[in-house]
């Protein structure tokens, strides 16, 4: 039997509505949650000759412009989609059902795009929900972003570069990138480390196609930390004490830098957590975890 899910959003770069349907690339996440109604999805931006999807869920019955959360999934920058991201995340469900419009968007992924293909398609998602905020119902004024590993590292840049204009290109250039808060997942902040597990520096050098010196000015250009400044959105930051992909330290450096320079940041640290959470006996559990990003979200966004 095949699936379907509503087709609508705006024509990149026109602010046309177009309405279609087509079989969905995974069974449709909206029946994994009874708040999941509505669930539209977007071609958002077209990169590269590469049309970029974006899917949106609402909370039904709302009759106000609500805060919007921008989800990044993770993968390596190389795999990954956004529903299978929709699929696994509880945390989106939570968001939903606090009021809160979430989108989850595909990138192009490397090494077949290469760096910066990825920040450059994010940026677009942003751009695209505030230019078409009054028809997805949501407020401009009011757009976070949470990602997950090398999404952290691509919401890490959404927050620390907003005022740059380095990576908005494209379609909606006149509209802002900039978000209001950022939750970052285990996300790589610094690249040019060196202690980074070898599995990882393999995929670092690959993506982002550094030599293997670490001085290599892309990895700095590319790391989150760099950009920190005054006037960056307020962060979350997310970490396993034993994260055997992303080294702690990512984390406890990008806070403490973020701190530096009075932009607030909160860092939790898991108790015994590897990548991607979710092993039994960590502290705090996955629920609680996906408690405080909700309230995070409803502090900072707070109309």
């Amino acid at each position: 039997m095949t699936s379907w899910v509503l087709l609508v959003g705006a024509t990149p770069g026109t602010g046309g509505a177009s309405v279609t349907q087509r079989p969905a690339e995974t069974a449709d996440p909206a029946a994994d949650g009874p708040d999941w109604q509505g669930a539209r999805t977007a071609d958002y931006c077209v990169e590269g000759g590469q049309s970029l999807a974006m899917t949106l869920f609402a909370p039904s019955a709302a009759t106000h412009p609500l805060p919007a959360i921008l989800e990044v999934h993770g993968g390596g920058w190389e795999k990954g989609s956004r529903l299978l991201d929709l699929s696994q995340s509880g945390t989106a469900d939570d968001l939903v059902r606090a009021g809160f419009v979430v989108a989850s968007i595909d990138y192009r992924l490397a090494p077949e795009n290469p760096w910066p293909d990825q920040i450059i398609d994010v940026k677009c998602a942003v751009r695209y929900l505030r230019s078409h905020a009054a028809s997805l119902g949501i407020d401009a004024d009011r757009i976070g972003a949470m990602g997950s590993s090398a999404g952290g590292q691509l919401v890490g840049l959404l927050g620390t570069t907003g005022t740059s204009p380095q990576w908005d290109v494209g379609p909606y250039v006149d509209v802002s990138s900039r978000v209001a808060a950022v939750v970052d997942e285990f996300g790589p902040s610094d690249l040019t480390a060196t202690d980074w597990p070898s599995y990882t520096a393999g995929i670092i050098r690959q993506v982002f196609g550094a030599a293997p010196d670490t001085a290599d000015p892309v990895l700095t250009t590319a790391s989150p930390l760099t950009h920190a400044s005054a006037g960056d959105p307020p962060f979350l930051i997310v970490q396993g004490t034993a994260d055997q992909v992303v080294p702690v330290s990512q984390s406890e450096h990008f806070a403490v830098r973020l701190r530096s320079v009075g932009v607030p940041a909160e860092l939790v640290l898991v108790d015994r957590g590897r990548h991607g959470l979710g092993t039994p006996g960590e502290v705090p559990s996955t629920t609680t975890v996906s408690s405080m990003i909700t309230a995070f979200f409803e502090r900072e966004l707070a109309g």
